[in-house]
């Protein structure tokens, strides 16, 4: 989970409601900058079914902006998630 909208806490929040839903989610911080709008997700192409499970479970909290399933597969966890402005 990654804040990229520049505001304190951002990350913090989609952190707690996804493990309100269950999901292990391994590191938080900010992204690579704060130009993000809405949420983007990417998954690893071998972890695609997880990809419309994120939607439907963030859907419900944020307006999805982008999601993909090509992370690659050197990153550390199988998705990135990404809250925008």
């Amino acid at each position: 989970m990654q804040n990229g909208s520049g505001t304190a806490g951002v990350a913090a929040k989609g952190v707690s409601v996804l493990k309100g839903l269950g999901y292990d989610v391994v590191t938080s911080g900010n992204a690579d900058n704060f130009n993000y709008t809405n949420v983007t997700i990417q998954v690893k192409s071998g972890k695609s079914d997880f990809l419309s499970l994120l939607k439907k479970d963030l859907g419900f909290n944020y307006t999805i902006g982008s999601a993909t399933s090509d992370l690659p597969d050197s990153f550390s966890s199988d998705a990135l998630v990404i809250i925008g402005q």
